[in-house]
């Protein structure tokens, strides 16, 4: 993603990549959520075609509806779910203009925590709030910059939020000039292994407070400095609805994520750490009650119960298009 958003930006382009620039075609094909993604949509939102070949091996080339009312079942089944049914070798995308952007950074403590999630709710569709939870809290406001007025009124919005220390407000021109939403112990480590979980829910709201202590409990239990929570802000995606895809959960506006790692072949470790994760899915689970399937875990006892919170009344029919495309299981299991 990291190399597409640096050759658009050659063209006046852009695309919404992730926090990482890392990712590959994945990031795209599981959903793809942006900082950019309130005003901008998914990344699967920005597919007009698709081929590929499905786990029976047919080959299929298939272009975007022009509306719902076109519902084409394998489109929507491969935007978002390509991965349980065949290989993608292309796609054709949407690219929207290169505009700058404002990046807010700063650490912050948990009450400071819950009051920019309270502000971030009510925030117009070109800002964004992301955070991550380890040794320290450091959040990221990523807004998009239409033009001066809207300039001044997102900075305004920035302004207002607490922090402990660390603030910096900056304009970037893309993307990939953005500073990492990362941990400084939480660097690329050969000698860790980790599992990643991602959940989607509804705005906090007077739930804000129980939440906070909860993230705050669960942390204080994690087994390892490299186990964290993060979040990302999509603020609800419904003005999107007649984009017909696999990722359901179009009225979502937090996505939290619970990272789980351990020191890599130590399986007591292991079990730890993926307890404390099955704990954080538990106690966070009435306020997130989807998943995004950004990573799946056929290996893990919890991956049935994943499949069922990503999709919903779609899993059935999902399996049903399974059945015919890949019906020796070629590809990763929905079951």
């Amino acid at each position: 993603m990291g190399e597409l958003s640096s050759f658009l930006k050659k063209h006046k382009r852009s695309f919404p990549i992730g926090l990482s620039g890392k990712t590959g075609m994945g990031y795209i094909l599981t959903g793809g959520i942006s900082p950019l993604s309130r005003s901008n949509g998914l990344a699967i939102d920005q597919i007009l075609e698709i081929k590929g070949f499905w786990g029976n091996g047919k080959e299929f080339h298939l272009f975007r509806p022009n509306t719902k009312l076109e519902s084409n079942f394998e489109w929507k089944a491969l935007c978002g779910a390509a991965i349980f049914l065949g290989i993608i070798t292309s796609v054709k995308l949407k690219t929207q203009p290169l505009r700058k952007l404002l990046s807010w950074t700063a650490n912050l403590s948990f009450s400071q925590l819950s009051e920019c999630i309270n502000q971030a709710e009510s925030w117009p569709n070109s800002l964004s709030f992301q955070w991550i939870c380890g040794e320290d809290i450091f959040a990221h406001a990523i807004g998009e910059i239409k033009n001066s007025a809207d300039e001044s009124i997102l900075i305004n919005l920035l302004e207002r939020l607490p922090f402990s220390r660390n603030r910096v407000i900056n304009k970037f021109s893309d993307m990939n000039s953005l500073p990492n939403l990362s941990l400084g112990n939480n660097k690329n480590n050969n000698s860790n292994h980790s599992e990643v979980l991602g959940l989607l829910g509804p705005a906090w709201q007077e739930n804000n407070p129980q939440v906070l202590k909860i993230l705050k409990e669960l942390m204080n239990k994690r087994p390892n400095k490299n186990c964290y929570i993060a979040s990302q802000q999509l603020g609800g995606l419904t003005h999107l609805n007649d984009l017909d895809t696999s990722f359901i959960h179009r009225d979502a506006i937090w996505k939290p994520w619970i990272n789980g790692a351990w020191e890599a072949y130590d399986q007591s470790k292991r079990k730890r750490a993926l307890e404390w994760m099955k704990e954080c899915w538990n106690n966070l689970e009435f306020i997130c009650p989807g998943v995004h399937l950004a990573q799946i875990h056929p290996h893990l006892e919890w991956h049935e119960k994943e499949l069922s919170s990503a999709f919903k009344d779609w899993l059935p029919k999902l399996k049903e298009i399974k059945a015919i495309h890949d019906p020796r299981n070629i590809m990763p299991p929905l079951k």
